[in-house]
């Protein structure tokens, strides 16, 4: 099957054209991919108009899919398949949108074993904003001086899904729900298991403390390298268009959704995971 594939953005990120995953897709062109999406650490797949059923079928291609962990969030006719919509409201009674990720972070770090990639499926979009940007983990790593990095050998992080650190609204969920995903511990450099590279593995959002630091030197030692890894020379910001479909290595990238369309737009995108392995 002919895809053209081309960069993107300077730092990361490809655009694949001339693809329709209602189609399988051949050996050889699952493997173009494959390379571009752990080379490029984003990947967009454009013109994708895919039902549920053939969304999670598509994703097969790139990996295994993970049940959605929020039951209140799962589709309705796929439960491997996240509906993330402008529509959604808290729970907390004062009506307020929710805007899920908008606040740096890499998806499910707070599972023992979190999702290696994460493709989201654009079904509507705002009239203006709701871009969505990426910094390059593995790029960010590189550039700290090498005393800091010598430090961060072997230092790990407890990630728990509501941390004293998250600047974010935590979406509800329930006693049986908290109990799937414990309080796990992760190293704060993780080696990308298919290319070997070494990156900066944080999650603002999720992060608890440094383990062995008390919580003002993990506090200091944290801020300090979100603000690093978060610099505008180590990020690619996506532009949606309608029928986009993203993949991200959540293994060398954070990313965010920003929140700058208006109030009254639709924006709504389907999510699926795929199953990673114990960050190393």
């Amino acid at each position: 099957m002919a895809c053209d594939i081309r960069p993107l953005g300077n730092v990361m990120a490809a655009e694949a054209i001339g693809l329709d995953l209602n189609r399988p897709l051949d050996a050889e062109t699952r493997q173009r991919l494959h390379a571009a999406l752990v080379e490029r650490q984003v990947l967009c797949l454009r013109r994708q108009d895919l039902a549920p059923s053939a969304y999670v079928r598509a994703a097969e291609a790139f990996g295994e899919p993970q049940l959605q962990l929020r039951r209140a969030s799962r589709h309705p006719d796929n439960a491997y398949i996240m509906v993330l919509a402008s529509t959604d409201r808290d729970a907390l009674g004062d009506g307020r949108r929710v805007v899920v990720g908008e606040y740096w972070h890499t998806d499910d770090s707070y599972f023992a074993v979190p999702a290696k990639v994460t493709m989201l499926l654009a079904k509507a979009l705002p009239s203006s904003g709701g871009d969505t940007r990426f910094c390059n983990m593995a790029l960010a790593l590189e550039r700290l001086p090498a005393a800091t990095r010598q430090r961060l050998a072997g230092l790990r992080a407890r990630h728990r899904y509501q941390s004293r650190r998250a600047g974010g609204r935590i979406m509800t969920r329930s006693a049986a729900e908290a109990a799937e995903t414990p309080e796990v511990s992760h190293p704060l450099i993780r080696t990308h298991p298919e290319s070997g590279r070494p990156a900066l593995y944080l999650n603002p959002n999720r992060m608890e403390s440094v383990v062995g630091l008390s919580d003002a030197d993990s506090d200091r030692l944290l801020d300090e390298l979100g603000e690093h890894a978060t610099r505008p020379e180590f990020q690619y910001q996506h532009r949606w268009q309608s029928g986009d479909l993203l993949l991200w290595d959540n293994r060398s990238t954070m990313h965010r959704a920003s929140a700058d369309y208006p109030d009254g737009d639709l924006r709504l995108m389907h999510r699926v995971l795929l199953k990673g392995t114990v960050p190393v």
